[in-house]
């Protein structure tokens, strides 16, 4: 989805995005390399968006126990994803990338979409209690 389609898809809806300043995952580009990571070259960019994401969407849904658990191997992998280094990953490294992003994918395809949201709770002002 490209960052118009999604103003489109929420402006159809009465709504608005977040922020002004919208950009899109290339979680196609890290599935293409997930698929074949020896042979495809590591989309450093993409797979840092996505390791990113991945956390932030494991926090919010508290979920964070679905994916690994972060060592100091991770810690090398992400500064050298940072640095645009992923050449220079230990084989500890990549293992440890993949199962992260791994999960990620897992835990975002395990994610329920709702196509027609609807909610009719209404509440009080400043009471926080459904009406």
């Amino acid at each position: 989805m490209t960052v118009r389609q999604a103003r489109m898809y929420v402006s159809r809806r009465g709504r608005r995005l977040a922020t002004s300043e919208a950009s899109t995952l290339e979680l196609t580009r890290v599935q293409h390399w997930l698929e074949d990571p020896v042979r495809r070259g590591v989309p450093s960019g993409a797979v840092l968006d996505a390791w990113n994401f991945f956390e932030d969407l494991a926090r919010g849904l508290g979920e964070v126990h679905r994916l690994p658990q972060q060592s100091a191997v991770h810690d090398s992998a992400y500064e050298k994803l940072f640095g645009d280094e992923c050449a220079a990953w230990t084989p500890a490294e990549q293992r440890a990338v993949l199962e992260l992003i791994t999960a990620g994918v897992e835990l975002w395809n395990s994610c329920p979409v709702s196509v027609r949201p609807r909610s009719r709770i209404v509440f009080d002002s400043g009471q926080g209690v459904p009406r």
